[in-house]
């Protein structure tokens, strides 16, 4: 058996000799062929994208937002229905007309129904679009089980951008003037069907984009208001994706509901092929994919500029939509950060015009107007006007009013009223015997009514101005979550009136909008969350705060950096006030300057280097180390930390990670609405699988261990040694004293 093996061996040796090179050719070829096929297929698949240029172009035609397969646009501006009671009674709506091209067969549909007592005669409902009367019927039997109106809509109400929508009635039961008309029979109810139809088509236009931007970009008011994607270079620096927060956090600030403006990076965007509407931000020479050949063609590298803004009309695949591409870039030496503010800046905004500029000089920010410390509460700065009140409205005025979430209040919180009443309402002359009729003013705060009489106002100056200045109790402020809902409402009748028809006889009462909550803060500079987002947003906004961004970007974690941002300030202040970013790996000179900020650190501790290095010295080594604190570690979801910044004690570091592997994803808004609401004193914020989030407090922790506390930073080597020293001076100091007792004794 031995021996047997060597021939075989042989044999083996000279067919691997013979065959060996053929049969390693052929399984290269192969292991080729798979790769070769794959690229020719990802070609294939791989979108391919075309632009044409915008700049002189008289119309620039695009795709409409937001517009299905059906024509037309159906606008619903009520999901209840309502209930209008009393002799008169009426309601405001606002509906939004998307910009695109609009046909002329538009119309507003009103369903309603109403009292079978109503008196046909005296009974009508009227329907108004921006203060304009469009039709009135009358309120008869044959409409009161179900009533509808088709009122076609012109240029005027189709128009780009919001309407108000006013549905008012004036009904009566009887004949009698003296009968009291106010009574639940006295009713007319507006159904939920009610809509605007707007013939909206499937293209839009435009002789001026940079005029009217942020259009198309977001359309504030629609059911979706963000119909934009900003895209930054693969190896975007500091400098662009500071800019690109900065216009991400304009844009959203103009939205409705503040929506989050997505940002990904160029490769993610070229590859995923989704046709929207774009803006791009970076340095010519950043781009790699399809922007590259762009910047080439149109020579924009070559430019002498400042900051240039270049628009393009954008297909995919030849397609027969077209969505816009705006090109921002920055000149040679030129920062980006420090002149995008020609788009985010409301007045400089204002002044751009055309569909493409070549700035050579960059404007400065005008005024720091925004800046947090200056903020003051007013009915203006919470999006009110001035609020008028008048004989014969029984509606109140609604206005809801918010702290921000970072203040501590120091001091007693007052509604400072600026008023104007008419001079009919405060007259004193007459006699004495005769009773007047008490007209009073009443504000209702988080449900308090409190009520004033007029004559009592004193006045301020000799325009009929008066200031009335009501207390807030601190808890209101508690129970409505730091947030006042107020109502306006003012009793202005003679003492004739419940017999004679109510008309404007010139008695009101105004309410201006510089009326304001005055209260004394301060913002406050706690390791805790208390006051989220205080400690990293102070008077002076967020210039003593820093974000630490790690080497490799991705969408994910820039769009979540941009809802960050959202929450923390608002997109306005944010344009008025300096932020800094850092970016990983570290250079000596920028731990050193890191030591003057506040820090801010997203994502897995893995992409840190520096945090890497440092673990041991983390609030949470490991996010799923929080069995100590009473937390199931397998059902978190999200965990966010405060603790003293690394770099300086006096400073913070906070953390937001995902607890789950390979989330991209690394803070929810459930988190962050949490955290400017709660206003909980704690260090720790977790939010499980089942989005409950709590807040841990762990400084007191800290204080019950004392010494575990002191020694918890200290190397255990180094504790080690101070053993070994101690216990070797006490040996020493043993051996000496009983060489002293010896030497005692002999004296002795």
């Amino acid at each position: 058996m031995n021996k047997n093996w060597k021939p075989a061996f042989a044999v083996l040796t000279i067919t691997a000799l013979l065959f060996g090179e053929g049969i390693g050719h052929a399984y290269a070829q192969g292991a080729m062929a798979a790769p070769a096929s794959q690229t020719q297929t990802a070609a294939a698949s791989a979108p391919v994208y075309s632009f044409a240029s915008l700049a002189k172009q008289k119309n620039a035609i695009y795709t409409s937002n937001g517009l299905g397969q059906t024509p037309g646009t159906v606008v619903r501006f009520i999901n209840e229905s309502i209930t209008l009671g009393g002799v008169q009674g009426a309601a405001d709506y606002y509906y939004s007309v998307p910009r695109t091209s609009i046909g002329a067969n538009s119309y507003l549909e009103i369903n309603f129904s109403h009292s079978e007592l109503l008196l046909a005669a005296r009974s009508t409902l009227t329907i108004s679009v921006d203060d304009k009367p469009l039709k009135s019927i009358f309120l008869t039997k044959e409409t009161a089980a179900a009533g509808s109106i088709r009122i076609p809509l012109g240029a005027e109400e189709t128009s780009s951008g919001f309407h108000k929508l006013t549905i008012s009635k004036q009904s009566e039961l009887t004949d009698d003037l003296c009968d009291d008309q106010s009574n639940p029979a006295n009713w007319v109810k507006i159904g939920r069907s009610s809509h605007v139809f707007i013939d909206s088509h499937a293209t839009a236009s435009s002789a001026d984009l940079l005029q009217d931007f942020p259009l198309p970009f977001v359309e504030p008011g629609n059911l979706t208001e963000v119909y934009s994607t900003i895209v930054v270079p693969d190896a975007a620096d500091a400098d662009v994706v500071a800019a690109a927060l900065r216009v991400a956090t304009s844009l959203s600030a103009q939205t409705a509901t503040h929506a989050s403006i997505p940002i990904l990076t160029e490769s993610e965007w070229s590859s995923k092929g989704t046709l929207t509407h774009v803006i791009a931000i970076g340095g010519p020479e950043a781009w790699n994919g399809p922007l590259k050949t762009l910047v080439a063609e149109q020579g924009i590298a070559a430019r002498d500029q400042k900051l240039g803004i270049d628009t393009f009309q954008m297909r995919i695949n030849q397609s027969a939509t077209a969505k816009l591409l705006m090109l921002v870039s920055r000149g040679k030496d030129a920062n980006l950060e420090q002149s995008i503010h020609v788009l985010t800046d409301p007045a400089l905004n204002k002044q751009l015009a055309g569909n493409q500029i070549v700035l050579q000089n960059v404007p400065a920010l005008p005024g720091n107007q925004n800046k947090v410390g200056g903020q003051k509460l007013t009915l203006e700065s919470a999006g009110y006007s001035d609020i008028l009140l008048k004989q014969g409205e029984d509606s109140e005025q609604q206005v809801v009013m918010s702290l921000p979430s970072h203040w501590k209040v120091t001091g007693d919180v007052t509604l400072d009223l600026k008023l104007r009443v008419s001079p009919l309402l405060m007259q004193t002359e007459g006699s004495e015997k005769e009773k007047k009729p008490q007209q009073h003013l009443t504000v209702m705060i988080n449900g308090v009514p409190h009520t004033v009489l007029l004559q009592e106002l004193k006045a301020i100056d000799k325009n009929d101005g008066y200031l009335l200045r009501l207390p807030i109790d601190p808890s209101l402020l508690e129970e409505g979550n730091r947030t006042l809902n107020l109502a306006f409402s003012a009793s202005l009748e003679g003492k004739e009136a419940a017999c004679l028809p109510v008309r404007d006889s010139g008695k009101w009462v105004f309410v201006d909008k510089a009326s304001a909550l005055n209260v004394p803060h301060e913002t406050p500079s706690l390791r805790s969350f208390q006051y989220w987002p205080s400690p990293l947003v102070q008077e002076q906004g967020l210039s003593q705060t820093a974000f630490l961004l790690p080497e490799k970007l991705t969408g994910t974690y820039l769009s979540h950096l941009s809802l960050l941002l959202n929450e923390m300030v608002d997109g306005k202040e944010l344009q008025a006030n300096a932020f800094t970013i850092f970016r990983e790996p570290l250079q000596p000179q920028d731990l050193q300057k890191m030591a003057a900020y506040h820090v801010v650190a997203m994502g897995d501790l893995q992409q840190y280097p520096t945090l890497k290095a440092a673990q041991g010295q983390l609030l949470i080594h490991q996010p799923k180390t929080l069995e100590r604190y009473h937390v199931i570690n397998e059902t978190t979801r999200f965990v966010a930390w405060i603790q003293p910044s690394l770099w300086n004690q006096q400073r913070t570091l906070t953390v937001f990670q995902s607890a789950e592997e390979g989330e991209a994803a690394f803070v929810h808004p459930t988190l962050l609405s949490h955290l400017k609401s709660a206003h909980d004193d704690g260090q720790i914020v977790v939010m499980s699988k089942s989005n409950e989030v709590f807040t841990i407090r762990v400084d007191d922790e800290g204080e019950e261990t004392g010494l575990d506390k002191a020694v918890g930073n200290i190397p255990v080597w180094l504790i080690g040694v101070v053993l070994l020293v101690f216990l070797i001076l006490l040996g020493i100091y043993i051996r000496m004293l009983k060489i002293e007792k010896k030497k005692a004794k002999r004296r002795g």
